[in-house]
């Protein structure tokens, strides 16, 4: 749970610093301009709410790739949950975790000056991680999963390399069994607030 903390911090710091430094510029941004480049280097950072075993929860994503041209990119991103969640599937006090490693692709549909629609879709595996109640070990691999998710997002160009994304999507999971736990337990619908920088 500490780490977590203090990777949220970290990222949030991050944030700060990078959208103070693309705001001071954003007055020599124009749309055409985002049309006409070539291939650049992203990195995101998004976070949002889903359900884990019919309890919500907030996960947060961590991508970095290419963006080949305006209309499609791609790379690798890395997912978890911020806020634990309790199994109801077991009879004794037992929580939650999970983290996931796969690729993306985000082909954009839509553009017309500062907005854009994408319609990013991801693969990738993971491993479920369990703690029960009084365990002084803390969270322990017990499960591997494979996953994959598609979403629609809504992208508000800020500045040339700032873009804030709206959306949302589904998420599937397959391979899931332990602890009572199974795949439909995992699947859900999503919400998600993206911030993107692009080189």
């Amino acid at each position: 749970m500490k780490t977590k903390l203090l990777t949220s911090i970290l990222m949030a710091l991050t944030l700060a610093v990078s959208s103070h430094a693309e705001l001071q510029g954003s007055q020599d941004y124009e749309p055409g301009q985002a049309e006409k480049s070539e291939w650049s280097a992203l990195f995101g950072v998004s976070g949002g709410n889903s359900l884990i075993a019919r309890d919500g929860t907030i996960f947060m994503n961590i991508r970095i790739g290419i963006a080949l041209n305006p209309y499609i990119s791609f790379g690798a991103y890395h997912s978890s949950i911020m806020s634990n969640v309790k199994n109801p599937k077991v009879h004794h006090s037992q929580m939650i975790d999970y983290h996931a490693f796969g690729v993306f692709a985000e082909p954009t549909v839509y553009r017309n000056g500062f907005f854009s629609i994408s319609l990013p879709v991801s693969i990738g595996g993971g491993e479920v991680d369990f703690m029960d109640k009084g365990d002084e070990d803390g969270f322990k691999a017990e499960d591997g999963f494979f996953t994959a998710d598609f979403s629609a997002q809504f992208n508000f160009r800020m500045t040339k390399l700032f873009e804030i994304s709206i959306g949302g999507g589904y998420r599937l999971f397959a391979g899931i069994e332990e602890n009572n736990l199974k795949n439909k337990d995992f699947r859900t619908p999503f919400g998600e607030l993206r911030f993107t920088f692009k080189e």
